[in-house]
């Protein structure tokens, strides 16, 4: 009975920031549905728009301001019949073995436009997690801070 047991509180990340992004898209879309003049005001300050490499976007605003576009490629985690596989944009990798091996996973990419890795690692309980981070071309990883945590998923598929 002196025995006190405490709940670990699971920290969510993930589920904070889409919750805060979904927050801000009904925000966005309620502004635009009383007032469309501030929405078409955004898109048309845009001139023109370049695509640089496949995850990268060039954009060039009326006023002359240069902003970059970076989109992150589609990461699942999947457990198949034992095996862990990786599927990035559509290209399915098994690491299994390297995961065993390593303890983790690196899958790089790299063009004109950015440099994008998706790492995998094991957490505590031993399932994987995936870090996907990507910067601009020609940029390190440690000095854009640019990344986004995506919350380890990992579906079981029987067959």
């Amino acid at each position: 009975m002196t025995e006190q047991t405490k709940k670990k509180s699971a920290r969510r990340p993930l589920r904070v920031g889409l919750i805060a992004a979904a927050l801000c898209t009904l925000l966005v879309i309620s502004v635009s549905a009383a007032n469309p003049e501030v929405l078409e005001g955004i898109v048309s300050t845009i001139r023109s728009s370049i695509a640089i490499g496949e995850y990268r976007q060039d954009m060039t605003l009326d006023t002359g301001e240069r902003v970059i576009g970076l989109s992150y490629p589609e990461v699942n985690l999947e457990e198949r019949e034992g095996r862990v596989l990786l599927t990035v944009d559509g290209q399915e990798t098994d690491i299994t073995d390297e995961l065993n091996e390593k303890g983790s996973y690196l899958w790089e990419y790299e063009d004109e436009g950015a440099c994008v890795q998706v790492e995998v690692t094991l957490n505590e309980e031993g399932k994987p997690e995936a870090v996907t981070s990507i910067v601009p071309a020609g940029t390190e990883m440690g000095e854009c801070e640019v990344s986004m945590v995506t919350e380890s998923v990992v579906t079981t598929t029987e067959e």
